[in-house]
């Protein structure tokens, strides 16, 4: 595990040309996401859970995951103003980080019950253009976006919370990929529509996350399969948003999402937090 994960990391540390200073290398960090599903009983204890493709998560990975998951209290789920059992699929973002010596420390950061749903989308065909200095620089990153959707299905507020990218530069160029990649997510968001939020639905505005992940990959060749991989990368900066209501929408930090796709609300409330280490 120590060897896979210095691995990881050295090759995005070794993978670049320009000098960085030693606060942007000491922020390198390495992820990965697992996704399954999870039951829990009508007190909001976990009933049980089953990840997806376990053959390709390693001991560590399992073990973690059976230490916390367990142990989960969430708020109960209401039917009729009865507490029921529920079930349903989550999304888990575990995050090595080097404390030093060589060492690394593990946990799962954040965590996102529910599926992407299609049903609310109208028209995405509008797709984020990769930007070209950074395909001549071979950087990839993710960006997360959370959308404000009004009555009648339009974006009416766009914010890139957060950008993650897989170099190592100065502050400052860091910055600049930064804003490559948020520009580009936004302009193909601001032509996006989705359907209006229910009649019944109090508010007047629906709020969904959409990650956006720009990969370089040969022409004609699918997307390569990440699952159960650590991927190394530095973190970016938070981006807050007024009307985003984190406590809705996943436990934890912003990147829990498994990929591309439109997210709501979490179906499941976790009261546990994730942050005791």
């Amino acid at each position: 595990m120590k060897r896979l994960l210095l691995g990881v990391l050295g090759v995005l540390l070794a993978g670049t040309a320009i000098a960085s200073g030693p606060s942007v290398r000491d922020r390198v960090e390495a992820s990965m996401v697992v996704t399954g599903t999870i039951g829990i009983t009508p007190k909001g204890t976990v009933l049980g859970y089953a990840l997806d493709r376990p053959d390709r998560l390693s001991p560590l990975v399992t073990r973690l995951i059976g230490q916390d998951v367990p142990r989960w209290t969430f708020k109960p789920v209401l039917m009729h103003g009865k507490p029921v059992a529920a079930k349903a699929k989550m999304s888990l973002r575990l995050v090595a980080t080097p404390i030093g010596d060589d060492r690394f420390q593990v946990a799962i950061r954040s965590a996102y019950f529910g599926e992407p749903d299609g049903s609310m989308v109208k028209d995405m065909s509008d797709r984020p253009r990769y930007p070209e200095p950074a395909i001549h620089a071979r950087v990839e990153g993710t960006v997360f976006l959370a959308l404000r959707i009004d009555r009648a299905g339009k974006v009416h507020d766009a914010v890139a919370q957060q950008v993650n990218l897989r170099a190592i530069a100065s502050e400052r160029v860091l910055q600049r990929w930064r804003q490559l990649f948020a520009e580009s997510g936004l302009a193909a968001a601001r032509h996006w529509t989705f359907a209006p939020a229910a009649s019944d639905d109090t508010g007047l505005y629906r709020v969904v996350r959409v990650p956006i992940a720009y990969e370089l990959h040969e022409q004609g060749t699918a997307r390569p399969d990440h699952y159960g991989q650590w991927i190394g990368y530095v973190p970016g900066p938070v981006e807050p948003a007024p009307w985003f209501d984190k406590d809705k929408m996943l436990t934890g930090s912003n990147d829990a999402l498994p990929g591309d796709g439109v997210y709501g609300e979490s179906s499941l409330s976790l009261l546990t937090p994730l942050d005791r280490s």
